[in-house]
């Protein structure tokens, strides 16, 4: 066997199985705050060339001190008790990575008393769910605040969640550890989808983009600009790629009313062929 090859092929498998409990305690959680720190794992759970994924979220008290907890912002859409409230409240962050979800949401009016759960000393609190298809979660609280992304590129992302709670009367922010997760059965680098305009001309209505061919761009690649309410944006076309930089033109989705113009630091979204 090639040497080379080993530790892809270890990497392999350990994406493909959830550890047992003994493995789980060997991967480092992620920083204290509050007194609590977050792990998670991620196995892929594919059945019938369908993908989906194993979830596991670990709360664990590292003081000597009992810890009270709930979500920070609790939803009261969500049906269930705490254990419900906190996977709702999971945020899924990624490198590559992609776009925020955009849109309106109804407040929320609070109508039912947010669930609490208290951790004694030295406790972990696991959350476990599993998906179908190319995400990591089935609940969302607000969508504006909890980001669920849609892995549509194949690859191997880089993967974090975060948890706003309240840990003993404080509001704490917790980061989990890194897993790498495979989407679509590769290991390679995903295509990168979502960068900024680096620099803009409205004379010429064009601009250019912080990712390049090194980040899988190529030439005919659409990108989705907004710039002002929702549904007001434009579409930039790339028609020359550099090894960190792309540039191409702009066009406007609506011409009546005027559109803002996209500036240095819009964001951009990559418009999918699939």
């Amino acid at each position: 066997m090639n040497r080379q090859s080993l530790p892809v092929i270890l990497l392999a498998l350990s994406l493909t199985v959830l550890p047992g409990r003994a493995a789980e305690t060997q991967v480092e959680p992620g920083p204290e705050a509050g007194g609590l720190r977050m792990r998670l794992l991620v196995a892929s759970a594919a059945q019938q060339g369908t993908e989906g994924y194993r979830v596991q979220v670990d709360l664990i008290n590292v003081t000597r001190d009992k810890i009270a907890v709930r979500p920070s912002r609790p939803w009261s859409r969500t049906e269930g008790g705490i254990e419900a409230q906190l996977e709702a409240a999971v945020s899924i962050e990624s490198y590559p990575a992609i776009e925020p979800w955009l849109g309106q949401v109804m407040a929320d009016r609070g109508e039912k008393s947010p669930p609490e759960y208290t951790l004694a000393a030295g406790e972990t609190l696991s959350l476990k769910w599993q998906t179908s298809g190319r995400h990591l979660k089935n609940l969302v609280t607000n969508p504006l605040e909890v980001q669920n992304p849609e892995f549509a590129e194949n690859g191997l992302y880089s993967i974090h969640a975060t948890l706003g709670v309240m840990a003993g009367g404080h509001p704490v922010i917790l980061r989990s550890n890194e897993q790498l997760v495979a989407f679509g059965g590769s290991l390679g680098l995903p295509k990168h989808t979502y960068g900024q305009v680096r620099w803009s001309e409205e004379k010429s209505r064009s601009a250019e983009l912080n990712l390049g061919s090194q980040h899988k761009v190529t030439v005919g690649d659409r990108f989705l600009i907004q710039t002002g309410t929702i549904g007001w944006t434009w579409t930039l076309t790339i028609s020359k790629v550099e090894d960190d930089t792309s540039t191409g033109s702009l066009a406007p989705s609506q011409e009546n009313p005027p559109l803002p113009f996209p500036r240095w630091g819009s964001f951009a979204a990559l418009i999918s062929k699939k």
